[in-house]
C-alpha cells in the first residue's frame, strides 16, 4: 500500500535507524540490525547476542550525544542538510531531547518466525526506550500478524503503542495524480484492475493500451503481477487453499451462502469461519439491504479488494492456459466480459462519489448510511418478483433516502431508467411519511428527456467528470 514510501518521507528529515526485516530468522535479523545500528553511529560492529542489547547499545550511543554529523550522514541526509543543523567540524551534539527514530519494517517477518520477538519487544519498549528521546515505529505488510503480535490484547505489546495507522488504497478520485492525461473512463478500467494500490499502479502504461497494460502485467508468467493474488493470501495465511476456492467462487458469481460454500466444496456450516476471517483482512465484504431492519437475514458477499476481484476472475481463471504462454482465451473473455464486469467497480467508485457529496454538504441530505438495496416484489410472478437498487442511501433520524442507479453503458441513460428506479423505490419498505429523492450516476451522459424530466422532478443526475469537479 506504500507504507515504506510514507515512513520513509516520515524519516527524511528527522535523525533515525531504518531497518527492513526479512525471513531468514532472528539470528540473521539480529546481525544485520547490529551492523546497521554501528553503521549509522560510524562505530565498530558490537558483540551483542540480543535485540535488547543492540536497543541497549543505540540508547547508550544517542544519549550521551553522538555526533550529529555522523547520524544524519549514516541515515542518508545531505551535507547541505546537516549544515544547517549542525556546525561542521565541531562535532556539534544534537538538541539534548531529540529523538531518534528507529524504524522496523516488515516487524511481521521477525514476529512470524519467532514468537518470543514480541516479549523481547515489551522489554525494550518497557526498561530500554521508556521515557528516552527515541520513536519506534514497527510496519508490516501481514495485516493478521501486525494484529496477532503488536495490537491484539495477547500480544506482550499490547496497549503500548502511542498510535497506529493502517494504510489503506487510495481513492478512485486520486487516479488522476499518477494518470493526469488519462481519461475518466480509462482511469475506471485501469481501478477496476488494480485497486488503489500505487505499487500495482505503476504497471499501467499510458502510452499502452489498456489490453497491452494487462498482458504486460497480468497475463503472463514472468508479469509482476501474474502470481500476485496468491502471493497477497499467502502472506496473510499459512493455508489459503480454502480461502482461495471461496474467492474463486465469488469472483465466478455466486454471492449467497449457499451458493459460496457449494462451489467452494465446503459444509455450509463451515463457511462462516473463512469469510470471517476475509473480512477481517478487508478481502471480502459482508452487505444487507441498506433499508432493511438490522435484524434482516438477507446476506451477500462480494471481493471488496478491486485487485482481488479482477485477479480470481480473469487471472486464476486461466491459468491452466496462461501456464503454456496461452494467452487468447483469457484475453478473449477479457475483452466479452470486462465491461460487464465493471459495472460493480463502477457502484463502488460511485458509492465513494456520494460518500465525497455527503461529506462536503452538496447532496439535499446528509446520509447516515449507504448500500445496495434488494428485496421481493409482493404478487409479482416468479422470476419477475425481485427487485434490485445499486445505491441507496438513508438517514432515519430525518425520513430522508436517496435511491441512485449506476449505470455504465457505451451510451446515454433515458428516462426508462429514472421511471425504473422509482418504480422499484415504491417496493422498498421503510419508514412512513418518508422523503425520496433520486439521483442516476453516468458514463455516458444522458439523453435530453432524461434531462427534462429530472428539471421538473429534481433528480440528481452526475457523470465521472462530475466527481473530479465537484469533489
Amino acid at each position: 500500500m506504500g507504507k515504506t514510501e510514507l515512513i520513509s518521507h516520515f524519516l527524511k528529515d528527522r535523525p533515525h535507524i531504518y531497518f527492513l526485516a526479512d525471513r531468514r530468522g532472528t539470528e540473521a535479523n539480529l546481525a544485520r540490525f547490529r551492523k546497521r545500528a554501528a553503521e549509522v553511529f560510524g562505530d565498530y560492529e558490537p558483540k551483542l547476542d540480543t535485540f535488547d542489547e543492540v536497543f541497549g547499545y543505540i540508547k547508550a550511543k544517542w544519549e550521551q550525544g553522538s555526533d550529529w554529523k555522523i547520524v544524519r550522514e549514516k541515515a542518508g541526509e545531505s551535507r547541505e542538510k546537516q549544515g544547517k543543523t549542525g556546525k561542521e567540524g565541531t562535532g556539534e551534539r544534537r538538541e539534548k531531547r531529540e529523538k531518534l527514530v528507529i524504524a522496523i519494517d516488515e516487524f511481521s517477518y521477525l514476529a512470524q518466525e519467532d514468537e518470543s520477538i514480541p516479549s523481547v519487544f515489551q522489554l525494550i519498549v518497557d526498561e530500554i526506550l521508556k521515557n528516552g528521546p527515541f520513536h519506534l515505529v514497527l510496519c508490516g505488510s501481514s495485516v493478521s500478524m501486525m494484529e496477532k503480535s503488536v495490537l491484539a490484547y495477547s500480544s506482550p505489546l499490547y496497549g503500548r503503542r502511542t498510535s497506529q495507522l493502517k494504510i489503506e488504497p487510495i481513492r478512485f478520485r486520486h487516479l488522476p495524480g499518477f494518470f493526469p492525461e488519462m481519461p475518466p473512463e480509462e482511469l475506471v478500467q485501469a481501478y477496476g484492475a488494480a485497486g488503489g494500490v500505487p505499487f500495482y499502479l505503476r504497471f499501467f502504461d499510458p502510452a499502452l493500451s489498456f489490453r497491452e497494460n494487462l498482458e504486460t502485467a497480468f497475463f503472463s508468467k514472468e508479469a509482476v503481477l501474474y502470481a500476485e493474488g496468491e502471493f497477497l493470501l499467502k502472506e496473510e495465511l499459512r493455508d489459503p487453499s480454502t480461502f482461495m476456492n471461496i474467492l474463486s467462487a465469488i469472483a465466478s458469481g455466486a454471492t449467497r451462502p449457499t451458493e459460496i460454500a457449494d462451489r467452494s466444496f465446503l459444509e455450509a456450516k463451515d463457511l462462516p469461519y473463512y469469510l470471517d476471517v476475509l473480512m477481517k483482512l478487508g478481502f471480502v465484504r459482508k452487505e444487507h439491504p441498506a433499508a432493511d431492519k438490522p435484524t434482516t437475514k438477507k446476506t451477500i458477499y462480494r471481493i471488496d479488494d478491486p485487485f482481488l476481484r479482477f485477479w480470481f476472475r480473469f487471472v486464476l481463471a486461466h491459468r491452466d492456459e496462461l501456464e503454456i504462454n496461452d494467452r487468447a482465451p483469457a484475453l478473449e473473455d477479457l475483452a466479452g466480459n470486462y465491461p460487464g464486469f465493471l459495472g460493480e467497480t463502477f457502484e463502488q467508485i460511485s458509492r465513494e462519489f456520494l460518500l465525497a457529496l455527503n461529506t462536503a454538504g452538496k447532496l439535499p441530505f446528509r446520509f447516515k448510511k449507504i448500500g445496495r438495496q434488494w428485496g421481493k416484489i409482493p404478487k409479482a410472478p416468479k422470476g419477475k418478483n425481485d427487485y434490485e437498487i445499486d445505491l441507496c442511501a438513508l438517514n432515519p433520524e430525518t425520513r430522508e433516502l436517496l435511491f441512485c442507479e449506476c449505470k455504465w453503458q457505451d451510451r446515454p441513460v433515458g428516462a426508462n431508467v429514472y421511471y425504473a428506479l422509482k418504480e422499484k423505490a415504491g417496493h422498498v419498505q421503510w419508514l412512513p411519511d418518508r422523503k425520496a429523492y433520486f439521483a442516476i450516476i453516468s458514463k455516458k451522459g444522458f439523453t435530453e428527456e432524461l434531462r427534462e424530466v429530472a428539471e421538473k422532478e429534481g433528480v440528481l443526475l452526475l457523470t465521472l467528470r462530475d466527481y473530479f469537479e465537484m469533489v
